[in-house]
């Protein structure tokens, strides 16, 4: 049973382009994601959910609609995105840090991702996705975003995510190893700046991560253009029985 969407709007969010109807059609996009790897991962209920990184609420105030009673917990290194979605749809902040492994997470039965992997080189991919794996109640399903082939496509044709010069280090390392990432450049946002990845180096990074399985990856997938990856707290694994659920 979904609640009404609140579509209170903070001053300082800066998702909020190129309009409204593109917003709102963003989170909905990514809704139906959840909604997706919540049927091929077989949870009955999803009673927690983290959304990482949650910004002001573009996606949060969908999960909150989707999911009245569930505990949502809403995780970003701006504290004041997180502060703002935790009162204006009723849940817990938690603030992030530069290194996501040293933040206090919850176990939770869901957790949205989206644009993180988009933005970090492989090592920190490699080393959040298990991080976040590990943060899964036993079923419960990770959702992430990440910038696949098509990400060329549109900062070629579309909107440049970077400067040329850059986008061209990040392009010859995509080409020859599968994951290209460069810094944006002197800084300006940390020590984040663009990747691009093709779905084979993301499902192999799935793959070396532990008791769990690959649930699906979407090309594609979120507002028709981000890749998606979609990974279950079930042990690929586990011993094969005719009994199995349906």
């Amino acid at each position: 049973m979904h609640a009404e969407l609140d579509r209170t709007i903070h001053p300082d969010d800066a998702m909020w382009r190129p309009s409204e109807r593109w917003y709102f059609r963003v989170g909905r996009s990514a809704l139906r994601l959840v909604r997706v790897a919540e049927q091929v991962s077989g949870l009955e209920r999803i009673s927690s959910v983290l959304d990482l990184p949650c910004g002001h609420g573009r996606v949060s105030r969908h999960l909150r609609a989707a999911y009245p009673d569930a505990a949502l917990y809403f995780c970003d290194i701006n504290t004041g995105g997180a502060d703002f979605c935790a009162q204006a749809f009723r849940g817990q902040a938690i603030h992030s840090k530069p290194e996501l492994t040293e933040v206090d997470l919850p176990q939770v039965d869901l957790i949205w991702v989206g644009s993180l992997f988009t933005h970090v080189d492989i090592d920190r991919t490699r080393r959040w996705l298990h991080y976040l794996c590990e943060r899964l109640n036993p079923g419960g399903v990770l959702v992430a975003t990440v910038h696949g082939p098509w990400s060329q496509r549109m900062h070629e044709a579309h909107y440049p995510m970077i400067d040329p010069d850059t986008w061209q280090r990040i392009l010859a390392s995509y080409q020859t190893t599968g994951y290209g990432y460069a810094p944006y450049p002197g800084g300006a946002i940390g020590d984040y700046g663009i990747s691009l990845s093709t779905s084979e180096t993301i499902i192999g990074l799935v793959r070396g991560i532990p008791g769990v399985r690959l649930a699906g990856y979407l090309e594609r997938g979120w507002a028709d253009n981000h890749d998606v990856v979609m990974i279950a707290k079930e042990d690929r694994d586990r011993p094969w029985t005719p009994d199995f659920p349906v």
